[in-house]
């Protein structure tokens, strides 16, 4: 783009990498972009959508300088009306940047800023149930939604999202925060009841439903389980750079993966055939762990499916949510693709892998 660029920088001060911040800017400098405003993520939190707002001050670039987190409660600012959103990555595990493969180095993360293409991808809407009934108007759903780019979860991940974001406990602990937290959550948890009741699925397993004969909404499903995620962005894992295969932020579709299992290694070991794409997928016949003819996996004590929306709820009461890594929302959620677009900066050289191809 020829000109100038204008940016507003987002930052989180206590995402993973914040005290590289100063170096990041100066880099954006260097680079010949003009910082407006640089403000802390906070400052925004009981305003409305600031997107055109930042238009109308001639910004026309909003960087997000942080983590998962940063980046997903950038969204509305953005979303309808506003600047395209560029990606410096100073969280820990920064996996929706990755998922967009942006370097994870401050100066290859800049390149990008200054020389990659702007590409639409999808985002993720969650919004309470009652706000998505058939009653309730576009208006209603888009006053009650919060919007996500990498994953929604329940269970497991909620209480180790609750610790690992607590500026108390990064402070105590630094670099240890993450495992200590997933430690603590993991000697806390127990199992929890849900049930998913599915919004029509389309692409591969619409045909497969009609090549088996079935109706074309999927059946309510009700499970013990450690955690649900209804995921975005592909990539898991920070560094370990685990995929989920087919996924893609450009298919319409989410991916909705439950863990059930209570026995650890049979959980770590289907979750890692379901990142190198060991699942099975169901037979014509229907065959695989549960028979269901929209599942994609039969692996033992894990479950996937890709829908456009699923509706969660929890029969012993609300259970909160996390967007993106933030705890947000309650039970009984409706998530969904959101119907808008996100506009963000990529590598020339990225491509978006789509589900119907796997290419």
């Amino acid at each position: 783009m020829p000109g100038k660029r204008r940016a507003i920088v987002i930052h989180s001060p206590h995402s993973g990498r914040a005290p590289q911040l100063e170096e990041a800017l100066k880099l954006l400098q260097e680079a010949d972009i003009e910082l407006v405003r640089v403000e802390p993520i906070t400052n925004l939190n009981e305003l409305p959508s600031q997107g055109s707002t930042w238009l109308a001050q001639g910004i026309d670039l909003a960087i997000a300088a942080g983590g998962d987190g940063l980046v997903g409660g950038m969204i509305r600012h953005v979303i309808k009306e506003g600047p395209p959103l560029a990606i410096l990555p100073l969280g820990t595990a920064n996996d929706t940047a990755r998922s967009l493969a942006i370097p994870q180095d401050l100066p290859g993360a800049v390149e990008v800023i200054v020389g990659g293409q702007e590409a639409a991808i999808d985002v993720g809407m969650a919004l309470p149930a009652e706000a998505s009934s058939p009653a309730s108007g576009p208006g209603d759903e888009e006053a009650a939604s919060d919007y996500f780019c990498h994953t929604l979860t329940i269970g497991l991940n909620v209480e180790f999202a609750r610790l690992a974001t607590s500026s108390e406990m990064r402070e105590r602990f630094g670099a240890m925060t993450y495992p200590l937290a997933a430690l603590e959550a993991l000697r806390a948890h127990e199992p929890l009841e849900v049930v998913l009741d599915f919004e029509e699925p389309s692409g591969s397993l619409a045909a497969q439903q009609q090549c088996q004969g079935q109706a074309q909404a999927v059946a309510e499903l009700r499970y013990q389980v450690l955690q649900v995620a209804v995921i975005n962005a592909p990539v898991f894992g920070g560094p370990l750079q685990l995929s989920i295969p087919g996924a893609s932020v450009t298919d319409h579709l989410l991916d909705i993966v439950v863990v059930q299992g209570l026995d650890w290694k049979e959980i770590a070991s289907a979750i890692g055939q379901l990142f190198a794409g060991g699942e099975s997928e169901q037979s014509e016949a229907g065959e695989g762990a549960t028979g269901h003819p929209a599942e994609l996996t039969a692996l033992p004590g894990l479950h996937h499916w890709r829908a456009s929306g699923v509706t969660i709820s929890t029969p012993a009461g609300p259970c909160e949510a996390t967007l993106d890594g933030e705890v947000k929302g309650k039970t009984p959620i409706t998530v969904r693709i959101a119907p808008e677009r996100l506009r963000v900066l990529v590598p020339t050289t990225w491509q978006a892998q789509t589900a119907e191809t796997g290419t």
